[in-house]
């Protein structure tokens, strides 16, 4: 599978998958686990889409559910589970992660994603509103949540570089996503999103030979096809902790 566990993430990679103004053809996520009031992560990494397979939340669930069942951690214990998202879940990753949390109380899930996917499918606004309805919280990345990732997933020596229209594009997806997790509550009715959001979710994903992306539209829930999967690269960096402006870190275990 795709995953690569205590890995940075390559900054083009990056730069690429979580730019907010352009499309993309995969789902990148970086996730961290750690217990309660702990700063030190426990488990850590990123992952994308496994073409055709699995979805890059079932990947990571799977691992997580992985590392509970050989370290046997006291089930009372509490974990904080975080996503840094390129798109928010999809209607059937929500309905994995809420059965998840079903069975694992004792994690609280913290979603941050950088563009909504297809947030004018209602099944889509569906999953979200029930993951909201468990006390997940889901928002959508600003710049400084930009800087967090970059800093925690990439490089903590270099400078995040924001792109054009950034913030523009973070406010109305924010501004989406806030009305479709309230509008359960007010039960009114969505109306359309904005115009630059309405031409990014019809747009052409990315060039492609295959012609894989030709019928998409957002009832399709189709992002595990991207033109070829990639394999994770590999920095040389020592065994050690690394810690950021917040006090958080991780172990690390980089191989060349």
């Amino acid at each position: 599978m795709p995953l690569a566990l205590k890995k940075r993430l390559p900054e083009y990679e990056f730069y690429r998958e979580f730019n907010n103004t352009a499309r993309s053809f995969k789902t990148l996520l970086c996730f961290s686990l750690n217990r309660e009031n702990k700063t030190l992560w426990d488990l850590w990494g990123y992952t994308y889409n496994d073409p055709c397979q699995s979805h890059a939340e079932s990947i990571v669930l799977k691992e997580i559910e992985r590392f509970f069942k050989e370290n046997h951690p006291d089930t009372v214990q509490k974990y904080k589970l975080t996503l840094y998202m390129s798109f928010s879940p999809c209607y059937k990753c929500c309905e994995s992660l809420a059965n998840f949390l079903k069975s694992e109380e004792r994690i609280d899930l913290h979603i941050k994603a950088s563009k909504l996917y297809f947030s004018q499918n209602s099944s889509n606004q569906k999953g979200l509103q029930q993951l909201k309805h468990q006390g997940v919280s889901i928002k959508v990345m600003d710049k400084e949540d930009f800087q967090d990732c970059f800093y925690l997933f990439v490089n903590e020596l270099k400078q995040f570089e924001g792109w054009p229209d950034l913030d523009k594009m973070s406010v109305e997806y924010s501004a989406a996503l806030e009305a479709i997790l309230n509008q359960c509550e007010t039960n009114t009715d969505l109306g359309n999103v904005s115009a630059d959001i309405a031409a990014l979710e019809s747009s052409p994903l990315h060039a492609d030979p295959t012609g894989h992306f030709d019928n998409l539209t957002p009832d399709n829930n189709n992002r595990d096809r991207p033109s070829e999967s990639e394999t994770p690269q590999k920095c040389s960096i020592k065994d050690g902790c690394v810690g950021s402006s917040k006090g958080v870190k991780r172990k690390l275990s980089f191989e060349d």
